[in-house]
């Protein structure tokens, strides 16, 4: 995965120049405003666990980690900040149900959920010069951005094992393009998002001591409505 995170992040390092040239060559007069947006999209959790071997009765076994695809959405606003920065604050619920698997007796596995829906609040910074209100409207290019991510499970959907903190911290890179008509734009960005929380805590029942470390990242696209 290190080596896939690599590349992404060397062709969003190359999206970053063109941006950056083709912005220095743009003569397009931008009207700085606002506005409400929507978003859905996919994603697929990316985690990652450290895990040592359990004892159940006369039975051994080890956590097997069930990484899995979901969808999401949510609102967010534009604030059009200058001539090719968007500040972009958001609200989204996640649905991203991955599992983990214990063996407990011959043939029998049982399965946990891992955040199976969470409520997150990006917060973006996005280079662009590109705006829903501006006339005469300017060229679509590329455009890339970083955010802060906090996360929250909803505690109340959750497994009472393995024990977990209700909380994450993330921080997202992601890259888009924008597409308009006469009255709407939309865009569409491909992401990856890093936890950097180990969210596993302490618990003497063998689904949560059993794991030493557990890391929560995603990747996906979404599609945003202006």
């Amino acid at each position: 995965m290190r080596s896939w995170l690599q590349h992404a992040l060397a062709g969003v390092i190359c999206l970053i120049c063109i941006g950056l040239h083709a912005a220095d060559t743009d003569t397009t007069v931008v009207q700085a405003t606002k506005d409400l947006g929507l978003y859905v999209g996919s994603a697929y959790t990316l985690m990652d666990i450290d895990a040592n071997s359990y004892t159940v009765g006369t039975k051994q076994g080890i956590p097997e980690l069930n990484n899995s695809p979901g969808i999401f959405g949510g609102f967010c606003y534009n604030f059009y900040a200058g001539r090719s920065s968007i500040i972009r604050p958001a609200i989204e619920a996640v649905f991203l149900p991955a599992t983990i698997t214990y063996q407990t007796a011959m043939d029998y596995r049982t399965k946990q959920r891992i955040y199976p829906m969470t409520v997150e609040f990006p917060f973006s910074w996005i280079y662009s010069a590109y705006r829903v209100k501006a006339f005469p409207r300017p060229t679509a290019r590329p455009e890339f951005g970083v955010s802060v991510r906090p996360v929250l499970t909803v505690k109340p959907l959750n497994d009472i094992q393995p024990v977990m903190r209700t909380y994450n911290l993330n921080t997202d890179v992601f890259a888009g393009f924008p597409f308009a008509n006469s009255k709407s734009v939309m865009r569409m960005e491909v992401f990856f998002s890093y936890g950097w929380f180990n969210l596993i805590q302490s618990d003497n029942d063998y689904r949560t001591s059993s794991i030493t470390r557990l890391m929560r990242h995603t990747a996906g696209v979404r599609l945003l409505f202006h």
